[in-house]
């Protein structure tokens, strides 16, 4: 009963309150992963059955907002997804792009019924969305006395902005699905653990990395930003940012084998997390660790396995 109250509570935190549910949000999987782990797959489906329906009659009579509860239900899915790919053993690898992709399909469906019903172009919802996104976000910035000099490139450019947006709507899915996998993928390991029940062994993904032949993709990303074609451009972009994404996770486990490696402890390695996503210099540092690891070998992983083949 108290899973059940506390992901109808999450649910209804992430339609009402979009500033803090956007945090709440990336967290909606995790309930749902253990109670269907824990319970089998029909008290886990019933599980989620009951807590959408209680936070969907909730939003709908009290507070009016069932619009937004249709995107929350797929994000819930995603805990299910990810439980059926851990009891089929799968790799971190196929269990992040088979949880990701599909979700992607579910969310693309979604955006096309809603196209259809609008009588709108799929992409063309996508950039009205981003526009009022970017109105809002001006409207918070000026309340908060923000210089008018300051936010009037922005003002001045909306129209581009949102298309840009709308043009690399793909990758910025991917990318956040992902984060959203691969975060709850950590976070169930500590929950199962704390509560005694077995977790798919993933391995040392302090040793993980992506595959040598992923820097050619990269070049190829690159390549096609350089060609005038705004398609192919587009398309570029799309690549590029996921492989980068896809190098950050690897910097990130670098970061985390050091870390590991000097005996740093979790109240110290929080902050070190969050001031790689929170700076962006640093986090490009870390996305260019991941993509020299290639040659480096920072973590020495390369003499580690030759050692142990001798």
């Amino acid at each position: 009963m108290r899973e059940l109250v506390l992901a109808s509570l999450a649910v209804l935190l992430v339609a009402l309150a979009p500033f803090v549910g956007a945090i709440v949000l990336i967290f909606i999987p995790l309930p749902v992963l253990f109670y269907y782990s824990k319970n089998g797959r029909a008290r886990g489906l019933a599980f989620l059955a009951v807590a959408l329906s209680i936070a969907a009659l909730v939003a709908a009579n009290i507070f009016h907002a069932s619009n937004a509860l249709p995107p929350l239900v797929i994000i819930a899915l995603l805990g299910i997804i990810m439980a059926e790919a851990m009891k089929r053993g799968y790799s971190i690898e196929k269990t992040v792009w088979s949880s990701v992709l599909a979700i992607s399909i579910l969310g693309g469906l979604f955006v096309l019924y809603q196209s259809i019903l609008q009588g709108e172009a799929p992409w063309r919802l996508i950039q009205l969305y981003a526009e009022r996104r970017i109105r809002t976000s001006i409207d918070f910035y000026t309340y908060l006395n923000i210089s008018s000099e300051t936010l009037k490139p922005i003002k001045e450019n909306i129209a581009g902005i949102a298309a840009f947006i709308a043009g690399i709507s793909p990758a910025i899915a991917v990318v956040s699905l992902a984060f959203v996998v691969w975060v709850n993928l950590l976070m169930g390991r500590a929950v199962f653990q704390k509560y005694g029940l077995p977790y798919h062994d993933f391995g040392n993904l302090s040793h993980w990395k992506p595959p040598e032949k992923m820097v050619w993709y990269l070049i190829a990303a690159g390549v096609m930003l350089l060609l005038p074609d705004n398609r192919t451009e587009f398309i570029g972009w799309n690549i590029l940012i996921v492989i980068l994404y896809v190098y950050l996770l690897a910097g990130l486990a670098i970061v985390s084998f050091f870390l590991k490696k000097s005996a740093v402890p979790a109240v110290f390695r929080y902050p070190i997390y969050f001031l790689i996503f929170a700076q962006q210099v640093v986090t490009m540092s870390v996305v260019a660790a991941g993509i020299f690891d290639l040659w480096v070998d920072f973590r020495k992983l390369k003499k580690t396995m030759e050692d142990s083949t001798v």
